[in-house]
């Protein structure tokens, strides 16, 4: 799980910007909330939502946690750089690194990571595991000692292997990624938080997450038919349809490894229809008995008259493609797949393309399955301001962005506003201006 996260210098946010997922004092939603192992005071909010208006940081939140999980699992070679993008609107920040400050449970150890970076490579680096009432220091990095590494010689078995490995981690490398791909087994836990629990959907389709789900997710077929069909999209099941190999795209390479795969060999192909966010296509080709035997995916809709027509996904509407990338993460988030593991999804603009009514009951029917026990998050950038609901969540779990007048974003907490009751209406409020974070639109100027 996320338990904090603070970006500075970063796109937007030249100050730093914090949220945290641990529960205040609130006494709303308490069942929702999960245990913190070894901490007793502590439990972990299952949400987080960003509120705001349009350039005023939400997507910047989002891009900062995609970079640090790619700058820890990604190695970017010998001369490549850092996905680093500082606040550029003055010079002195484009200077200095951009830090990244973020605290999570794996598995049953909370580890906190700092890194400071730029595009050339880190100056900064440390990992430590947070208890209660204490820390303890894993590693630290630190460009400008020499040397520039530290270690915790009890923490690893290899110390002598650690220190190599250091010496071999290049300027535009985590050592963290680095220690994995070295086998410094001590280091597995915290990196494959990175690689395996935090996920990020973002706004365009990612028509891929749906493909590999069907592929390799045991009952996710049946889940996805379930689910489109009881959120109202009009479609009653999905089903393979077969077609011929004219419908695939007109490539002569495509065709060629189409016709030349080996005995039960499969491959999935993508084709988006049409420009934008949504409209793909998706087949799957075996090759059975010699030839190359082609299944497009269909929705299926049942006419006035009972009979049952197929449709091609690339005649769904948007909101249902929308929903249709979704389904992999509500899947997971569900527990359909038969476990139910530790997953964090941090999602940019959850709401894009739905209506209101399904956005809240994608939300509530989540939080139903979370509680003590469970070991998930659904963290969220969103624009719909009939989800900034205490009936549906805590106001520790509401954040407003902000951009001021000098460009700098800031991010504010709902629960930092004092004398907000339980029955407040929060909309009303933040419509009023007393949150921030509303637009600020000019008046339409008419020359003659």
């Amino acid at each position: 799980m996320l338990l904090n996260f603070e970006v500075e210098n970063w796109m937007s946010y030249r100050n730093c910007a914090a949220f945290r997922t641990t529960g205040s004092l609130e006494r709303q939603h308490m069942e929702t909330l999960a245990k913190i192992p070894g901490f007793r005071s502590k439990k972990a909010l299952p949400v987080v939502a960003v509120y705001g208006g349009n350039a005023s940081g939400k997507t910047g939140l989002f891009k900062a946690l995609a970079a640090l999980k790619v700058m820890v699992t990604r190695d970017f070679g010998v001369n490549g750089i850092l996905p680093i993008e500082p606040f550029k609107l003055d010079d002195e920040s484009i200077r200095r690194p951009t830090t990244f400050d973020i605290t999570f449970l794996a598995g049953k150890t909370v580890y906190r990571l700092v890194v400071e970076a730029t595009i050339e490579g880190v100056s900064y680096e440390s990992l430590e595991i947070v208890k209660e009432k204490e820390t303890i220091d894993i590693y630290e990095r630190d460009a400008g000692k020499t040397p520039s590494f530290e270690f915790n010689e009890a923490y690893f078995a290899d110390l002598a292997h650690v220190e190599y490995v250091a010496k071999s981690t290049r300027d535009n490398q985590l050592f963290l990624g680095r220690a994995m791909a070295d086998n410094v087994t001590e280091l597995a836990e915290p990196f494959l938080w990175f690689a395996n629990v935090l996920e990020l959907v973002g706004v365009g389709s990612d028509a891929w997450a749906f493909a590999t789900a069907l592929e390799k997710k045991e009952g996710f077929l049946e889940y996805a038919s379930e689910t489109l069909s009881r959120l109202d999209t009009g479609i009653s099941r999905l089903e393979g349809q077969r077609v011929g190999v004219d419908l695939l795209p007109p490539n002569a390479e495509l065709r060629r490894h189409v016709n030349q795969l080996s005995p039960n060999e499969g491959v999935t192909i993508i084709v988006n229809q049409s420009v934008g966010d949504y409209g793909f296509e998706m087949f799957t080709v075996r090759s059975v008995n010699g030839k190359p035997e082609i299944q497009r995916l269909s929705t299926v809709h049942v006419g006035p008259d009972g009979a049952e027509h197929s449709f091609s996904l690339a005649m769904e509407s948007s909101g249902t493609q929308r929903l249709m990338v979704l389904l992999p993460m509500l899947f997971d988030l569900s527990g359909s797949g038969g476990q139910v593991g530790s997953k964090v999804y941090v999602v940019d603009e959850l709401d894009r393309c739905l209506h209101t009514m399904l956005t809240k009951r994608l939300l509530e029917d989540f939080l139903d399955t979370c509680g003590p026990d469970t070991r998930k998050q659904m963290l969220f950038t969103t624009h719909d301001l009939l989800l900034m609901d205490q009936s549906l969540m805590r106001r520790d779990e509401m954040y407003i962005s902000q951009r001021d007048a000098n460009g700098c974003s800031e991010l504010i907490g709902l629960s930092e506003f004092e004398g907000i009751r339980f029955d407040k209406d929060l909309i009303r409020s933040y419509l009023d201006g007393r949150f921030g974070g509303i637009p600020m639109l000019g008046e339409v100027v008419i020359r003659g």
